[in-house]
């Protein structure tokens, strides 16, 4: 239960943590709970996944965009709306009621929902972004109707974010929009950043000089790829051995020098990627944290990105360091750094050794574990 509220910490006898979230985040941040289970008993309660079962999902969308006689990017209003958060904060919070056991602490990744809605029951949230956030720099994500329907779901979250006793932020980014959006007190917020798909950091052999260039076309537009197809073109004529992989997705590119494998589900696959690559580009428009980047870094990959107010792992990263950051990335600016560090091996390599040690350092699950226990109490 909890006994006390200090400053930023919150004094807990935390015997057991409950981990709440969909499925598909909860098997993502299973490293995270990995580490944190060293401290603690835990257990894991997966919530209603609204972005599992594509095919159930694809005809609810559209029967929603019917009934409510909107366009098919607002589909996803039939899960992100006030009734449907409250809906799902009231069933999670039922499903919490009904255990065998009383945990002492729910950990709760995102914010589809909150672990309590009617009871008192003590959580923490972990949060990537904000819906505010995603009004200001990337709408796509905001599928509401009208001013009033965004307004109701951020009454929500401010309730949720409200009721918790801390929340944790990947990024300051977040949690700036917590202070200034929310009103949430700053003393309730901690930045701890996140890490990748990895319980440990990698600590084999790296090598550089493939000339192999790495981008993640997952969402093609909103992470910059017509940026980084047109810098490879000029990059191509300084550099003919230069080679561009796009993963992610299947696009239709053919351009020489560009490889295009798709999605990859295989670990050991992407790592051997990581592992022939030299540098990944990623000038996103919107990247509420970037995961992909610190995996790269993990292998020792350098990244290229894009420093605005809307994206989070610059927090994290030291400017021709350990990567290279650019406010405004142009074709031309990208292919000048690009150029710079494939041919400055010693660079390259100086940059590759100081992400590595990064990761090694900060941009782990056993430090961001350890973050989260120095706020928490055990």
């Amino acid at each position: 239960q909890v006994i006390n509220m200090n400053m930023n910490t919150v004094v807990m006898k935390t015997n057991n943590i409950l981990f709440t979230a969909e499925p598909l985040f909860l098997h993502r941040h299973k490293p995270l709970i990995t580490s944190l289970s060293t401290y603690c008993d835990f257990s894991t309660l997966p919530i209603g996944g609204v972005y599992e079962q594509p095919s159930i999902n694809k005809m609810m969308k559209s029967f929603y965009c019917f009934r409510h006689k909107v366009k098919p990017n607002y589909a996803d209003g039939f899960f992100k709306n006030a009734k449907a958060f409250i809906q799902r904060s009231q069933q999670l919070e039922r499903k919490i009621k009904s255990l065998d056991y009383k945990p002492d602490l729910v950990f709760h990744f995102f914010s589809l929902c909150c672990p309590s809605w009617n009871l008192n029951i003590p959580y923490v949230m972990y949060l990537d972004y904000t819906m505010s956030l995603a009004n200001r720099y990337y709408p796509t994500w905001v599928p509401f109707k009208n001013s009033q329907d965004l307004d109701s779901w951020l009454k929500c979250e401010h309730l949720a974010y409200e009721r918790a006793k801390h929340v944790f932020t990947m990024s300051s980014v977040v949690k700036n929009s917590l202070i200034q959006d929310y009103n949430i007190n700053p003393e309730k917020v901690t930045v701890i950043g996140a890490s990748g798909n990895f319980e440990e950091p990698y600590s084999g052999d790296k090598i550089l000089g493939t000339q192999q260039i790495l981008f993640n076309g997952s969402d093609f537009e909103r992470k910059g790829g017509k940026l980084v197809l047109s810098a490879f073109q000029k990059i191509k004529k300084t550099i003919p051995g230069a080679k561009l992989v796009i993963i992610g997705k299947k696009l239709d590119i053919s351009i020489d020098g560009v490889e295009n494998p798709g999605a990859i589900t295989s670990p050991s696959e992407l790592e051997n990627i990581f592992l022939q690559t030299d540098l990944v580009l990623a000038p996103a428009s919107c990247e509420p944290f970037g995961v992909f980047i610190v995996e790269a870094m993990n292998y020792g990959v350098p990244c290229i990105v894009t420093a605005n107010d809307g994206n989070g792992i610059t927090d994290f990263l030291d400017h021709e360091i350990d990567s290279i950051i650019t406010r405004n990335p142009t074709p031309e600016l990208l292919a000048m750094h690009t150029i710079n560090l494939l041919k400055n091996h010693s660079l390259l390599a100086s940059m590759s050794e100081s992400a590595r040690i990064k990761v090694k350092n900060q941009l782990n699950w056993n430090s961001i574990a350890k973050q989260v226990v120095n706020v928490i109490g055990y």
